[in-house]
């Protein structure tokens, strides 16, 4: 699994995503980067922290210990 990751910069566009995020949600910082890289790379975001849930614009995938 860990060969098919991959690092992504932060472009001018993850930026806009993420103040956007911040402006419209309560969110750290961290979180709202990691949330506007999953909405800039249309990718799921796969989480047990139940927080992401306020983010309309994110397809949140919730993992519970069950799951691991």
């Amino acid at each position: 699994m860990i060969e098919s990751c991959f690092v992504l910069d932060i472009n001018a566009e993850i930026k806009s995503i993420t103040k956007k995020l911040l402006q419209k949600y309560s969110l750290k910082l961290p979180d709202a980067i990691v949330s506007a890289t999953a909405i800039y790379l249309d990718a799921p975001l796969l989480t047990a922290d139940i927080d992401f849930r306020k983010i309309k614009e994110l397809n949140v995938v919730y993992l519970s210990a069950e799951d691991i």
